[in-house]
């Protein structure tokens, strides 16, 4: 009975992983984008070093959140933030920074899907990009508005696939790979080529923990019940880091075998399949529609957000509209901005917008837990809150 209860708690934790591993799993690792700028034009120390060290941050901010969440048991995000952040000036400014991230997450990453998605349905099938464009936009529009139950019943179903085809893509392609990928860490090619000094390249690798961290928000509620001892906070971290720094690492010497070409790739995924395996077109089809379909998912998901977030503060103003006419309005006016957003390119989009959000967020948002976890937990001991084995004393 007892390994039956350690079997079924580890499940559990695990479930926890898998909830943050699939956040992270979206379509910015599934296109490759994300991945070769983030790590390949660092060199060889991107390939294997950065996302190894990439790794153990990732380790470290999930030991220091979910310990957290554990001990004091916050229901959402911002509660988890005001728990460690006692001070009121602390709390609204952090607040205040989680609604701007909210806002900008869902710009830059609409207008990165929007650019996949035309870009993918132009390689593959010769599609205009602004046809593929205006399609993609449409079918956001129209199921966040009418089909958010059903998108929302399949959106678990479209993570695994595409988890699935991006292991598929490992299996067909990393054999091919290896051994030019080999040579390029031979080579020993510096950052500098790249136009990196050493302080910007490591900054610029580590601060992808923000995208390994990216569901922490979900997380908060989810560890409830589940997360109840050091050991849980352990082995959630653990597993967590190793199936976001372990599947990177696999993508980055995929991708290190086509350097320095695959810089210039849009899709360097549907690259790899093209030139690195003997799959055939059906394996290419499948790629472009579960990769589709996720960001499909994602997307709409994103303009719920907004919707929800907005909706009552313009009912105040535009009194006699319905939830339906503003929910409207707020839908067309993200999807616009992101559609002029995605004419930038991906590229461009994951580079500049991705990297200045990365570069903000990780000092503001996860850097200073470093301190203030440890600063917590240390001064809510010796005012007596928590007991000598860290536990609420209110909880005994």
């Amino acid at each position: 009975m007892d390994n039956i209860k350690k079997k079924s708690s580890f499940a559990a934790v695990f479930s926890i992983c898998a909830v943050m591993y699939s956040a992270y799993v979206g379509p910015g690792f599934a296109s490759g984008t994300q991945t070769v700028s983030y790590f390949l034009n660092k060199g060889w120390i991107g390939v294997i070093v950065g996302p190894l060290v990439a790794g153990i941050l990732c380790f470290i901010f999930n030991l220091l959140l979910f310990e957290i969440n554990r001990i004091y048991t916050p229901h959402t995000y911002r509660e988890a933030y005001n728990t460690i952040y006692r001070a009121k000036g602390l709390q609204l400014f952090f607040g205040t920074f989680k609604e701007i991230q909210v806002i900008v997450v869902v710009l830059i990453a609409l207008s990165a899907q929007i650019s996949t998605t035309a870009t993918l349905l132009f390689q593959l099938f010769g599609l205009p990009k602004l046809i593929g464009t205006i399609l993609f936009c449409l079918a956001v529009l129209l199921l966040a508005l009418f089909g958010a139950d059903l998108l929302r019943k399949v959106g678990s179903v479209l993570g695994i696939c595409i988890l699935l085809i991006c292991g598929y893509v490992a299996v067909i392609c990393l054999g091919n790979a290896w051994e030019p990928a080999m040579d390029f860490l031979a080579r020993r090619v510096s950052y500098t080529e790249y136009g990196f000094t050493a302080p910007k390249a490591w900054f610029s690798m580590l601060m992808i923990v923000v995208f390994f961290m990216n569901g922490y928000e979900a997380c908060v509620p989810a560890s409830i019940g589940i997360i109840k001892t050091r050991k849980d906070v352990f082995v959630e971290s653990l597993v967590t880091a190793l199936l976001c720094s372990v599947s990177t690492m696999i993508f980055t010497i995929i991708f290190a075998a086509g350097m320095p070409a695959v810089l210039k790739e849009e899709i360097p995924t549907l690259w790899a399949i093209n030139e690195l395996s003997n799959a055939g077109w059906i394996s290419r089809i499948l790629y472009v529609v579960f990769a589709i379909a996720a960001m499909l998912s994602s997307s709409v998901a994103f303009i719920f957000t907004v919707c929800n977030r907005f909706e009552p503060l313009i009912q105040k103003v535009w009194i006699k509209s319905t939830g339906f006419s503003r929910k409207l309005v707020i839908a067309l006016v993200f999807i616009l901005i992101c559609t002029f957003g995605s004419s930038f390119g991906l590229l461009n989009i994951i580079k500049y917008g991705y990297g200045t959000f990365t570069t903000i967020v990780g000092p503001v948002m996860l850097v200073p837990l470093i301190i203030s976890v440890p600063y917590r937990l240390w001064k809510d001991r010796k005012d007596g809150i928590l007991a000598e084995n860290y536990e609420l004393k209110e909880a005994k």
